[in-house]
């Protein structure tokens, strides 16, 4: 006899009748799934009244249905129709002539006219990754400004800093440096010139809140977000963004806090929130404020773009550390590190490419 009261054949007997109760209620509860499936009108007698006996399994069930059907409106992409964009686009030109400080949040979604993926929408880096497909590579060397980056003047620059240099030494590459980075790997293989520590690349990875303090600038950031009586977000899902409570103001009073408008076509978890919520792209979007403002939109030329004056040049040794394709002025232009980088026929997904989130299948134990 154990000290519980019970002797071990005992337990073992109580086991199996818990057991075979769980399996007695998973059973039920597929029967109950394939009847609900089914018309009422094709439903037999008596499987109206196993759905009359099993009421909280029927009310569990159609919990979940509604449940996947939310998720899932919440992934469809959304577009307002012209007119109705347009006449939104007159409200939120009127609202950022009148704004005091405008602070503005972009994520992905203004790079997709680019041909670059996005992260969360139906053909995204995360979105494929989930549905267990593979995620194939952007030629980020072809890829220029949209017109959202233009008209807001805002420019893609990846940038490599070194920790242990006081200040803090920051490389700007004119090629993608995530090729060796992943989730929490944010190495890159390349050294900095003057003390020699690892470089990291600068980017946050899915599933990671930034360390570093530049290019991310957090300090400065939450001092704009604080300032802010108006903020603009533009194709961000916002699912990371509204995990910074600093960003939104949220130790403010309701009254107090930014007046928000979100650009984006699919849901987001600040829609309640927002004062405007315009479902269309953000080129689109943009081309018509712009318009509104009365504000002409630059024309993107590669032979002024910073990144060039301001890129550092790999070192003798360092041209075969990377085999991405660099950005070049002209399309005639090729870059010396690109003379003797190695060429690869498949195709390199670095860190922002979700490496290191793809679904793990869970092994099964061999008994």
């Amino acid at each position: 006899m154990a000290a519980g009261g019970l002797s071990r054949s005992e337990r073992k007997a109580a086991e199996r009748v818990r057991r075979l109760r769980e399996e007695q209620q998973r059973e039920r509860l597929r029967q109950v799934s394939r009847i609900l499936r089914k018309a009422a009108a094709e439903r037999s007698a008596e499987e109206g009244r196993l759905l009359a006996e099993s009421a909280d399994l029927v009310t569990e069930l159609q919990g979940r249905s509604r449940r996947r059907e939310g998720l899932k409106r919440r992934q469809e992409e959304v577009c307002d129709d012209p007119e109705e964009l347009r006449g939104k686009v007159r409200e939120l030109a009127s609202a950022v002539r009148n704004a005091k400080y405008l602070v503005v949040y972009t994520g992905a979604g203004i790079s997709t006219a680019a041909s670059i993926p996005d992260y969360r929408g139906p053909n995204g880096v995360w979105t494929l990754l989930q549905k267990g497909r593979s995620v194939s590579a952007a030629d980020l060397s072809e890829a220029e400004p949209t017109l959202t980056h233009m008209s807001i003047t805002r420019l893609h620059e990846q940038k490599l800093v070194c920790t242990s240099c006081i200040p803090n030494r920051e490389y700007v590459r004119v090629f993608d440096v995530t090729e060796r980075t992943a989730l929490h790997r944010h190495q890159t293989g390349r050294t900095c010139h003057k003390c020699g520590t690892q470089l990291r690349d600068t980017i946050v990875h899915f599933g990671e809140r930034g360390t570093l303090g530049q290019p991310l600038n957090w300090e400065a950031a939450t001092e704009a977000a604080s300032r802010a009586d108006t903020i603009l977000c533009l194709g961000s899902s916002l699912k990371v963004l509204k995990k910074y409570p600093r960003l939104w103001c949220m130790t403010k009073p309701p009254s107090r806090r930014p007046k928000l408008y979100i650009v984006n076509l699919q849901w987001t978890p600040k829609d309640d929130w927002a004062a405007l919520k315009l479902h269309g792209k953000c080129d689109d979007v943009m081309r018509l404020l712009m318009a509104e403002l009365g504000l002409e939109i630059p024309a993107y030329s590669r032979w002024q773009d910073p990144i060039f004056s301001l890129a550092t040049p790999l070192r003798a040794g360092e041209e075969g550390s990377h085999s991405r394709k660099s950005l070049c002025r002209s399309r005639e232009e090729a870059p010396p590190g690109d003379r003797g980088a190695p060429l690869s026929s498949a195709p390199i997904l670095g860190g922002w490419f979700g490496r290191g989130c793809t679904k793990r299948t869970k092994k099964k134990k061999v008994t």
